[in-house]
């Protein structure tokens, strides 16, 4: 068996510490009634007859990858603005070019940055950058991978503050900066940080994805499930224990050989065990080199 944690590892600060409460089981009892005389064959029972526990399901990857983004708000002047300050240069730097996002126009210039970003600042730039960042980037060719960190560059001082104004709460969360939309995203139980919602931290966006678990609840319920009394209640091979990616649940890979079609009958019994839902998927097991 081995833990991971499956879509949340990127660009996820971590906020879960402390004592975890225990837990009151909510799956919601459906089961089919049994039925009088010979039993018939082991089957898997029709969807409508089956608990909530046993058609849970949920995403493996963190919203900030499966979201769509916002557009960039008032677009067309944005890329005005951006043509006209690609075209910009100083005796010792030049623009190389610029680009509209969600935390405004980027610009990249080559040459003397000091001495350019005043001027492309109060010109409407939102952030000014050097073009050539290093080898990982390509030496400023790669166009888009430079955008893409700019964007992460710029969410970092929103990203503290906002870390910052969370401080007194419970630790019952986790943020993640979300480039594309120029956001930072915030899980979180619900009603704690309603107040953040949909406000603008030093020009970023807060998005706030209210949450069922914390992430401490949902790590210590998969710790509880990911065991081996479990594998032999189950008759099941674990293979990866992780968070889901909504903080709905908890996400359990089984090796296919041992699961069948038994995945809502496990994701029953499992449900019991660890306070709350849980989504099996198959996942062969990692085979050590």
């Amino acid at each position: 068996m081995g833990q991971r944690g499956v879509g949340r590892g990127v660009g996820l600060a971590a906020l879960a510490a402390g004592v975890l409460g225990t837990l009151v089981a909510t799956t919601v009892a459906g089961a089919p009634p049994e039925r009088s005389g010979e039993p018939g064959p082991s089957h898997v029972a029709p969807p409508e007859t089956r608990s909530q526990a046993a058609l849970f399901s949920c995403p493996e990857k963190h919203p900030v990858f499966t979201r769509h983004a916002p557009p960039v708000m008032h677009v067309q002047e944005e890329r005005a603005k951006a043509e006209r300050i690609a075209s910009m240069a100083g005796g010792a730097w030049s623009v190389a070019f610029a680009e509209p996002t969600r935390l405004g126009v980027i610009a990249f210039v080559d040459g003397d940055l000091a001495a350019a970003r005043p001027v492309l600042l109060a010109a409407g730039a939102g952030h000014v950058y050097r073009r050539d960042a290093g080898p990982e980037l390509g030496d400023g060719k790669d166009h888009q991978a430079l955008v893409e960190s700019a964007l992460g560059w710029a969410l970092e001082k929103p990203m503290r503050d906002v870390r910052r104004r969370l401080r007194g709460l419970p630790h019952d969360g986790e943020l993640a900066y979300w480039n594309e939309a120029g956001a930072v995203y915030v899980q979180w139980k619900p009603t704690q940080v309603a107040a953040l919602a949909e406000t603008y931290v030093d020009g970023a966006l807060v998005v706030v994805g209210e949450t069922p678990y914390s992430p401490r609840e949902v790590t210590a319920a998969m710790n509880r499930i990911f065991a081996p009394r479990y594998e032999r209640l189950t008759g099941a091979r674990f293979t990866f224990g992780a968070t889901c990616g909504d903080l709905s649940g908890v996400l359990l890979g089984v090796d296919p050989a041992t699961l069948g079609d038994r995945g809502p009958r496990i994701q029953e019994l499992l449900a019991r065990a660890a306070g709350m839902p849980v989504h099996v998927v198959p996942a062969e097991p990692v085979k050590l080199q």
